[in-house]
């Protein structure tokens, strides 16, 4: 579901029906996962045939420094979770009033 934001983007930006792009995709996609959108004409074709290619390796590096991210803010979250609040100490602040009463 969060990939669907790439195809969603093109289609709006050639000014395309992006619902309709997106539902003529997920009908194709189940054929195979070789099909995306031409910005050209805002069909949705096999990329192989239609000679649409991009760089995979860019693709790579995406989803790695994505997943850098979402680890980085899992630990730093673990991390502020494990360590207890530093406080004051409210027992020994109920006990005490500020005139010394002990009463």
């Amino acid at each position: 579901m969060s990939f669907e934001v790439i195809p969603r983007t093109l289609a709006e930006n050639a000014g395309h029906s992006a619902e309709a792009v997106l539902a003529d995709m997920y009908s194709k996609t189940v054929e195979s996962s070789a099909f995306g959108i031409d910005v050209s004409d805002g069909e949705v074709k096999n990329s192989m045939e239609a000679e649409i290619f991009d760089a995979w390796e860019t693709k790579s590096w995406a989803l790695k420094l994505s997943f850098d991210v979402v680890i980085t803010i899992l630990r730093v979250d673990q991390i502020i979770m494990a360590k207890p609040s530093g406080g004051p100490n409210m027992d020994n602040q109920a006990a005490r009033r500020p005139d010394g009463y002990d009463g």
